[in-house]
């Protein structure tokens, strides 16, 4: 697709440098999930790498993920890059600000959306533009919902990925839940751990793995490991979960690499039961794993590597625990807990090595 560039006036304050651990936000960490599914999806266009996007983007959603949106405001002229995309303007001062759009030869306009400040400023168009940092689904719901906008832009400048209203439609308003056999009863079991309802729980867990549900089987191998509801056998646990995990269920994967880390096995072990989950998750990444995913392997593999790519994947799995505590999961606060307490021993690793 090609773009014509389509110039109010606003001033930078300045930049500052990042002390801190990065949080998961555009001028943060971006979004490596939708990235990496925009780059294969723009690489080969096919249905399989179409449908892992639409699942990269309701993770996304899941996450309440922000993006950078240019607005229709000229920065003063200036030799480089201003520092708007790492330090957009407050929320409350572009507030009624109209978004710089994108217009096509066919006369199309669309919502350009940013991941990250390097996609932003890959084009001196947006490089010295204002930004506004918004959610990902308030600007879908904005561009689907404006006369004059056919849909959104992920990214133009670098891959890219042209979402139009029909897709914004489908993704924004179509509702996303588990799949498969059992489902009732997965979901009732859902709902009474969430009570504490430990004994109830096991029971439509129970009833929804003899439907065939792979999920509910790794759940309730959960239960039994812990004894929640149920007389504690951590020999039927695994059992259960290497069952599930041969279906191809993440949770029962991440539960095998614990078990094996817990029992004094060698790294080795856990580390590809770690990678397997992250390896099946890739397609299809959901708020309810891919945080646990990103967490195990930033303390197993990535923190030996890059302490910075650990940092990132240790900021998507907080922004998921807190997801996850929002919506009373079992076990989200002790997560989260062990996500920060992990990020606060790699920033100091990184003190102490200056």
């Amino acid at each position: 697709m090609e773009y014509e560039k389509s110039a109010r006036r606003f001033r930078p304050v300045g930049s500052r440098k990042k002390k801190a651990a990065p949080q998961y936000s555009p001028a943060g960490t971006g979004c490596p999930v939708v990235e990496q599914a925009v780059e294969r999806l723009y690489r080969e266009q096919n249905e399989t790498h179409f449908w892992n996007l639409m699942n990269a983007l309701n993770y996304a959603l899941e996450l309440k993920t922000r993006v950078l949106v240019p607005l229709d405001a000229a920065a003063d002229p200036q030799s480089g890059p201003a520092p708007w995309a790492s330090m957009p303007i407050p929320a409350e001062k572009a507030e009624g600000l109209d978004p710089w759009l994108l217009h096509t030869r066919k006369e199309r306009s669309y919502l350009p959306l940013f991941t990250s400040v390097k996609t932003a400023e890959a084009e001196r168009a947006t490089a010295t533009r204002p930004m506004a940092e918004r959610g990902m689904r308030e600007a879908m719901e904005y561009a689907l919902n404006t006369d004059g906008i056919d849909g959104v832009v992920i990214d133009p400048w670098t891959n890219s990925a042209t979402l139009d209203g029909s897709i914004l439609n489908g993704l924004l308003k179509s509702e996303r839940g588990s799949e498969g056999p059992g489902l009732e009863e997965l979901d009732a079991g859902y709902d009474a751990a969430r009570q504490g309802s430990w004994a109830e729980a096991v029971q439509h867990y129970e009833k929804a793995a003899e439907a065939g549900s792979a999920e509910a089987l790794a759940l309730l191998g959960d239960c039994l490991y812990q004894g929640r509801g149920a007389r504690r056998s951590k020999v039927q646990a695994r059992r259960m979960w290497k069952k599930a995990a041969e279906a191809g269920e993440v949770q029962a994967m991440i539960a095998l690499g614990d078990d094996a880390a817990a029992s004094g096995q060698e790294a080795a072990a856990a580390l590809q039961y770690y990678r397997r989950a992250q390896s099946a998750a890739r397609g299809m990444p959901d708020v309810s794993y891919t945080p646990q995913i990103r967490l195990r392997i930033a303390q197993c593999e990535t923190r030996y590597v890059s302490r910075k790519k650990a940092l990132m994947e240790l900021a998507e799995a907080e922004q998921g625990f807190c997801i996850q505590l929002e919506e009373g999961a079992p076990d989200a606060e002790i997560w989260l807990d062990e996500t920060r307490k992990t990020v606060a021993e790699l920033m100091n690793e990184g003190l102490e090595n200056r």
